[in-house]
């Protein structure tokens, strides 16, 4: 029995059963909600991933076993949370049964992935230097800054703008004082852009347009840099065929260039200094000054248009200072140097010119959720404690708009916003309360996290990418265009990549952070230095996994989808004498 037990053909056909038996936990006639594409996608890599290490003996470490083990069991636990309500109630018999069943599946199915990867990677890079990276750059921003304004002038002038865009523009033309809430410095350099429209065309929906014409320009550098610099390190064409077709065509990208938000540029910056940083990790080109300016102008704009990529950028020093403290000096110093400049320019430098810094309140999202749910189930509170939730909620509100997706009507409709101060000065009570509420009731704490952050964990899920609306008309600015062939081209196309049921992967964040996840871990584990290029990205995910105030946001994960290729390329290739 036990060398049945122990026979390799056996071993996979039970691990081959346990996979299928996931997949058909989670089948849409039971209820989930997700990209099922992607648990399907998910389950056809696991079976391959068996198949193809059915015979293989792969020698691993004690240490490397644990760590792929607590993965494996992350990954499963993950899916199994974010469809909790597919085993409720858990006493049920039948719902156990899946749950144990589904959790070992789901172990199984990342093990099998994790062990080729262990096996296989890295893959080898194309040997000889290729020719002419100019000159592909060249192609490549052309082809994308095209595209792009062709879609800002046929389809959407003067660009696509949001109530967050409307506050920034508001902010600009001094309709209200300007504040970080809206990035001070990413209002500021969309105001010299307008400013220089109007002054140039005397009108105010030009200038947006000239903005956008430079965003386009900025994101197109970007994608270009990133495609010439993999170019440069040997990928193989066809990826970079893929990741071209990526950065050009997918709709998002697209609209996202023609569309006023901080998250763009900051996702841009983003990618060029993961770019930049795996130019120096590899190293890549050859002129150095050119990989540390890109990576210095990457940093600043990482720390400067957006809140919390400033808090990224530390944790990524921090990480980098301590793994490549002795090769890499003279770049840690540098971004030692943008790491004070910037802090300088977020605090005494925005204190001085009297911009409102951002409100502490909006990083409790998830805690206010939390608090929420508790109301909204109807559970017991203390006197004590509902007098302090008194003070800065109404509670008659908060249980009836709670949504448990997004903290926006709690935090609109229920929230005391002329308390704050009074809480600044409760720190201590309300931790307190947190806490205990939380000892009470952590079924419902636990709930309101996962409803609120899921989307950045899970597979994929149908919500909201982009706008495709022009919201400024108090402001004089009105979208023209979208009536005319070439409007209709881009809608077409549009519409052919986003129906497409197995294209859903590319849309998932959920499936983009596992990727990153299991590429970080198996880097770690071979100690291959490239996967660093991964750190900024990691630490903004685990940012949404604490603070999100949407579940599935995607321009909040637009930094991951646009830097996972390079990251993608940096875990998969290694040495050009790489034996795969």
């Amino acid at each position: 029995m036990k060398s049945f037990l122990q026979n390799s053909r056996v071993q996979s056909l039970f691990c081959g059963a346990l996979i299928y038996i996931w997949l058909a936990v989670l089948s849409p006639l039971a209820g989930t909600e997700q990209y099922y594409s992607v648990y399907l996608l998910c389950a056809v890599a696991g079976l391959a991933c068996l198949f193809s290490n059915r015979n293989q003996n792969v020698s691993l470490e004690r240490g490397q076993k644990r760590w792929l083990g607590v993965f494996s069991g992350l990954f499963s636990l993950a899916v199994l949370l974010a469809n909790y309500a597919l085993f409720e109630p858990l006493s049920a018999l039948q719902n156990s049964l899946n749950v144990t069943l589904c959790l070992f599946g789901g172990m199984a199915l990342a093990w099998q992935v994790l062990l080729w990867l262990m096996r296989s990677l890295p893959f080898a890079l194309e040997a000889g230097e290729r020719r002419h990276p100019a000159r592909f750059f060249g192609i490549v921003f052309a082809v994308i800054g095209v595209t792009d304004l062709g879609y800002l002038f046929f389809a959407r002038y003067p660009g696509v703008l949001t109530t967050d865009s409307v506050s920034t523009i508001s902010q600009i033309l001094g309709q209200s004082p300007y504040d970080n809430t809206m990035p001070y410095y990413h209002t500021r350099l969309v105001g010299f852009f307008v400013r220089l429209g109007m002054g140039i065309f005397g009108d105010i929906n030009a200038g947006v347009a000239l903005f956008h014409c430079f965003q386009i320009l900025w994101m197109a550098a970007c994608f270009a840099f990133a495609l010439t610099t993999l170019y440069q390190a040997g990928v193989q064409k066809a990826m970079l065929a893929g990741i071209f077709g990526v950065y050009a065509l997918l709709p998002y990208n697209i609209v996202y260039s023609v569309t006023l938000w901080k998250d763009v540029p900051f996702g841009g910056a983003v990618l060029l200094f993961v770019t930049s940083l795996y130019r120096q990790l590899r190293p890549v080109g050859k002129s150095r000054r050119l990989n540390l300016c890109t990576l210095v102008l990457g940093a600043v704009g990482m720390c400067l248009l957006r809140t919390n990529g400033w808090l990224a950028f530390v944790v990524t020093t921090a990480v980098l200072g301590i793994v490549l403290h002795k090769e890499q000096r003279k770049t840690l110093a540098m971004l030692l140097g943008v790491l004070i400049f910037s802090w300088a320019m977020l605090n005494p430098v925005l204190d001085l010119l009297g911009v409102r810094k951002t409100d502490v309140s909006e990083a409790f999202a998830v805690p206010m959720q939390q608090i929420a749910r508790v109301v909204a189930n109807d559970r017991e509170l203390t006197e004590e404690e509902r007098a302090l939730l008194e003070e800065i909620f109404w509670m008659d509100k908060l249980g009836e708009v709670y949504d448990p997706q997004t903290v926006d009507p709690v935090k609109f409709g229920a929230f005391r916003g002329d308390r704050k101060a009074f809480i600044r000065g409760n720190w201590a009570g309300y931790g307190k309360l947190y806490l205990s509420l939380g000892v009470k009731y952590p079924g419902d704490y636990l709930k309101a996290w996962i409803d609120e952050t899921k989307g950045y964990w899970n597979g994929g899920y149908s919500f909201w990418i982009y706008t495709l609306g022009t919201d400024g008309g108090n402001l004089g600015i009105f979208h023209s265009g979208g009536e005319n062939a070439v409007a209709g081209c881009y809608a077409a196309l549009f519409r052919y990549l986003e129906k497409p049921i197995f294209l859903q992967g590319l849309y998932s964040i959920g499936l983009h952070v596992w990727a990153l996840i299991a590429l970080c871990l198996v880097g770690a584990l071979k100690k291959r230095r490239e996967i660093l290029t991964a750190v900024p990205v990691l630490v903004l995910i685990l940012g949404l996994w604490i603070g999100s105030p949407v579940y599935a946001e995607f321009r909040y994960a637009y930094p991951l989808m646009v830097s996972m290729p390079v990251i993608l390329c940096a875990g998969l290739y290694g040495n050009r004498e790489a034996g795969n």
